[in-house]
């Protein structure tokens, strides 16, 4: 076969992994160019022994077959340079209830979850199926992502930020850092911002508890209840009822969301007035109160060894720049959870917070959209004194 030149990659990359990089490649360097390219594209380059293989995602392909938004995810030890061929690109089925998109996802046969095989493409056609009931909320918020683009069995990492390499589907905000200084956060508002985050390797999608249009002011309030490695699924239902009475006794209406992790989050909607400090001294005054009056069962420390046969009642969802995961959104855990919303009617039945999967997009979809789920998450309130 015969080498092509496909684009430039300048993102991706840490100054460890760039060191690394200049190691290998050290040896490998040679006088004469090993593709053909245009000329002031490769001005400069330092050619190489075409030896090693790296991975780079990127949105599309041009019709020159040049990549678009090109970004390094690493380099692939495991797969000699003869074996690599072009990349044929598959689009995620449309489903006739959905958003459409036009993402093209790659590598679909890749296997994301290696406990159960579930591959990229399955993943993908998740997220396809569920991006009309999940938009509304993920959409037009801050978000930070896991990706994982080799599979959650290997390295993952957190992102909030973006140059620009996720292209123009996914968005950015500006948002004003601690220190003075703006940063651009991400955030998607359509199916085709969705399935980027997804063709670049994400699975999870975190949350703010507010929205791009005003940042600085809550739309939710997220207790996550998340329990002791000892502790059963029963002791966590209990403590999602008690914090459902204690709310609602401060005129709050609330809902329950199964994680696909651990544990549960209650979460009272809010109408966008009070603003973080005031936000967070409410969760933090509530999470305390409840703690000190039952502390056998909960506790509000972040000492892990104070949590030991409690429930960590965690408040610091409720800070500006905290996120929380979002509702459909799957899980870098064994057997691909997915955190799911479910009504208080279920809380007294369901066995674990991971009991719905990548594999359940239909019945989730159906739920949603049922009397009882219809008007999940959403009530005129706002915050209370405490």
């Amino acid at each position: 076969g015969k080498l092509r030149f496909a684009g430039k990659v300048g993102t991706g990359f840490d100054t460890a992994e760039l060191f690394r990089l200049m190691k290998i490649m050290a040896p490998l360097e040679q006088k004469a160019a090993t593709v053909e390219a245009p000329r002031a594209e490769v001005r400069g380059a330092h050619w190489l022994r075409p030896k090693l293989v790296a991975e780079i995602a990127f949105t599309e392909m041009t019709n020159e077959g040049t990549l678009r938004h090109p970004s390094y995810l690493g380099l692939r030890e495991d797969k000699k340079a003869a074996a690599v061929v072009l990349e044929t690109e598959r689009r995620t089925a449309k489903l006739t209830a959905a958003p459409a998109n036009t993402i093209a996802i790659s590598n679909r046969d890749r296997v994301i979850y290696p406990e159960s095989n579930i591959t990229k493409g399955q993943l993908a056609d998740h997220y396809a199926a569920v991006a009309e009931i999940m938009l509304p909320w993920v959409g037009s918020r801050p978000i930070s992502l896991v990706r994982c683009p080799q599979g959650r069995a290997k390295k993952c990492f957190f992102q909030k930020h973006d140059a620009g390499s996720f292209g123009d589907k996914v968005h950015h905000v500006s948002i004003m850092e601690k220190d003075g200084h703006e940063e651009p956060y991400l955030y998607v508002d359509d199916a085709d911002g969705l399935m980027t985050c997804v063709q670049m390797g994400t699975i999870e999608l975190h949350g703010w508890g507010a929205r791009i249009e005003d940042v600085e002011k809550a739309d939710r309030l997220v207790f996550d209840l998340d329990p002791d490695e000892g502790l059963d699924f029963k002791a966590v239902r209990a403590a999602a009822f008690q914090f459902r009475d204690i709310l609602k006794s401060l005129g709050l209406t609330t809902f329950p969301m199964l994680t696909g992790g651990k544990g549960v989050h209650v979460i009272a909607p809010l109408t966008p007035q009070a603003e973080w400090p005031q936000v967070k001294d409410f969760a933090h005054r509530l999470a305390q109160a409840v703690a000190q009056s039952d502390p056998s069962h909960f506790t509000a420390a972040l000492s892990k060894a104070r949590r030991k046969g409690r429930i960590f009642v965690d408040y610091l969802r409720n800070q500006r720049g905290a996120t929380a995961i979002m509702p459909y959104s799957a899980r870098s855990r064994p057997g691909a959870p997915v955190a799911a919303p479910i009504t208080w009617a279920e809380m007294k039945t369901i066995d674990a917070p991971s009991h719905f999967h990548v594999g359940d997009a239909p019945e989730l979809k159906k739920r949603a959209v049922s009397k009882s789920l219809a008007g999940w998450g959403r009530a005129d309130q706002s915050l209370p004194d405490l």
